[in-house]
């Protein structure tokens, strides 16, 4: 039980999160990454076997995650005689099924592999990056690599049709989702360098290339302003399905599959608005229909398997896991959970949310709201600022948001400029204006939950994780309705930050970095929790920690927390349940302290 009252316990929430991610179909049978905290948040490659059990194929001593690009993705693939990996050492390894993990390429000094896609040799294509250039490369089961192509831009999906090979390249200062060329080369011309480019440029953000099985090239481009799925016959480029909507979120990660094809010609593809996510089939004739109604988030991770569809799914009562729906169903068919194991009844049970809006100087300010059940008078109120900003806020069961919701308080997560789900404009709203149009956002939608009496005045909080860290601390630092700021995993100055952050991201910092300049400890105006793990490799604890003591040199109500078990995300279970612990805390304090 918690120490207030008979809300969730910190002890619960921080056991019950359980990562799914990469999931594909292969030999019909599911393959996806799992980590959870029951196994040390070790990620295991998982599979299916034909009876639906559920089995690790990787060893527990295996840690399966690609840090290619700083994000990863692609971490592993399945070919006709086992699976290829890469190791949280950056190896690549391949395991024959039924036997132990031979480590096949060693690391090549800083060199990371990922994004990885089977080759018809039983080998696998990869892109291996050393931060200074990237390659794609050819690695056959003898061990021996073959690069295929040779760049100074960032490369990513490599596609294998026949000789023909696809990928994606952009340049060193910018972000894939904002400039991304799609390129064609054939390899047995054995080249090292860029071939032709089919779609793509400065001002077009091109993503998740696959061949179909008409052998065509498909492609999923934002040249109207969103991300919608095209496909190339010949030199002849046409739309899909047109429609004024993100089918694609922005490619963090490699490995992304937001469309598949079913047996009868149709298209299986994912459709945003920012919150939610809808599966929907477009058929050889252009016609659309929904999938799967009763999932409200997806992840970028679309597996078909003849006439089944599988994907990494949620609802507002359910956390992300396994769902399967049989594609020759009638229309509105619900998809089903799969291997969910038999646990007890939660202790709480969630109120759906709802999506709202607020007026803001930039427009509507879309979020979020979550609220305690019956709450009939002002709450307590706890505003999000996602780890974006180029982010969404999905609509699906988020215990940690449950969390604060049992111990009574509103939560909101706000839709803030520059998330994605929105368009390519909303995405680039917030360039040049980070701290400024973020700030303002959250603060309107406390400002609407205050004036329309779902807020207690004197008790709105606003919290935030690493770039929402560092809107949570630019909150703090102007009049608002804000009464104290937690900041986790937080950016404290975007220039010092863009300095220390991988290659693959300085171009984002760089962008994104606006007039609000650094956190300063002298401009905080109200109370500011400070969590940081000590382990983080993405934002500076030891910067945080200073701007942390220099608060509370300064006097007030300051506190900060660093774990010694916790990275960036706050992984491990002890450090979450810490973390949350110290949040709450936090809060009550201030609440007792304004009653004084």
């Amino acid at each position: 039980m918690s120490s207030h009252g008979s809300g969730l316990s910190p002890a619960w929430v921080a056991r019950k999160v359980v990562s799914y991610d990469e999931l594909q179909v292969v030999a019909g049978s599911l393959w996806w990454l799992q980590s959870d905290p029951d196994h040390g948040g070790v990620r295991r490659v998982m599979s299916t076997d034909r009876t639906g059990t559920v089995f690790a194929v990787t060893p527990p001593e295996f840690s399966v995650g690609s840090q290619l690009h700083a994000y990863g993705g692609g971490s592993f693939a399945v070919v006709t005689d086992g699976v290829w990996f890469v190791g949280d050492d950056g190896s690549l390894f391949h395991q024959p099924f039924g036997c132990a993990a031979d480590k096949i390429v060693p690391v090549r000094g800083s060199a990371q592999y990922g994004d990885l896609a089977p080759a018809d040799d039983g080998g696998v294509l990869a892109v291996r990056g050393d931060g200074a250039s990237d390659e794609i490369v050819a690695v056959s089961v003898s061990g021996s690599v073959r690069v295929l192509v040779r760049s100074s831009e960032f490369l990513a999906c490599p596609r294998l049709a026949g000789e023909e090979l696809a990928y994606l390249a952009w340049n060193r200062d910018q972000m894939p989702w904002d400039s991304c060329s799609l390129l064609l080369t054939d390899i047995r011309a054995n080249a090292l360098g860029p071939s032709r480019v089919v779609a793509g440029g400065r001002s077009e953000s091109v993503v998740q290339p696959s061949w179909g099985p008409d052998g065509l090239l498909y492609f999923i481009s934002d040249r109207t302003g969103w991300w919608n799925l095209y496909r190339l016959r010949g030199d002849e480029v046409t739309t899909v399905l047109p429609i004024d909507a993100d089918c694609a979120p922005a490619p963090w990660e490699g490995g992304y599959q937001s469309y598949g094809f079913a047996p009868d010609g149709a298209i299986l593809l994912t459709v945003m608005d920012g919150f939610s996510t809808e599966l929907v089939a477009i058929d050889p004739a252009g016609s659309r229909r929904r999938l799967a109604p009763n999932l409200t988030s997806v992840k970028p991770y679309i597996a078909v398997d003849d006439e089944r569809l599988a994907v990494i799914g949620s609802t507002p009562a359910s956390a992300p896991g396994l769902w399967s729906l049989d594609l020759t169903a009638q229309a509105d068919a619900p998809a089903v959970p799969l291997g969910v194991a038999s646990e007890p009844a939660p202790p709480w049970t969630p109120v759906p949310p709802s999506i709202d809006a607020a007026p803001g100087a930039g427009g509507r300010v879309r979020f979020l709201l979550h609220r305690p059940a019956g709450a009939a008078r002002p709450t307590p109120l706890l505003v999000r600022a996602h780890p974006g900003p180029t982010d969404d806020v999905p609509l699906r069961l988020d215990r940690v948001t449950q969390y604060f919701v049992s111990h009574g308080f509103a939560v909101a997560d706000v839709l803030y400029r520059g998330s994605t789900g929105q368009g390519r404009a909303f995405r680039q709203a917030l360039h040049g204006h980070w701290g400024d149009y973020d700030v303002e956002d959250c603060a309107a939608v406390a400002e609407h939950l205050r004036s329309t009496g779902v807020a207690r005045p004197e008790a709105i909080f606003i919290s935030g994780a690493s770039a929402g860290g560092y809107t949570a601390l630019q909150a703090a630092s102007r009049p608002g309705p804000f009464a104290g700021a937690t900041a986790t995993s937080a950016i404290i100055g975007p220039t010092r930050w863009e300095l220390s952050v991988p290659a693959f991201q300085r171009p984002h910092a760089a962008v994104l970095r606006g007039p609000a300049g650094a956190a300063v400890p002298d401009r905080i105006l109200c109370p500011v929790l400070v969590i940081h793990g000590a382990a983080d490799t993405i934002t500076s604890a030891e910067e945080a920690l200073q701007f942390a003591q220099e608060l509370a040199d300064l006097g007030g109500d300051q506190a900060s927390l660093l774990l010694d078990s916790g990275d960036h995300y706050l992984s491990a279970p002890a450090a979450r349940e810490q973390a949350l612990r110290a949040e709450l805390d936090f809060y009550h304090r201030i609440m007792r302290h304004s009653k004084e």
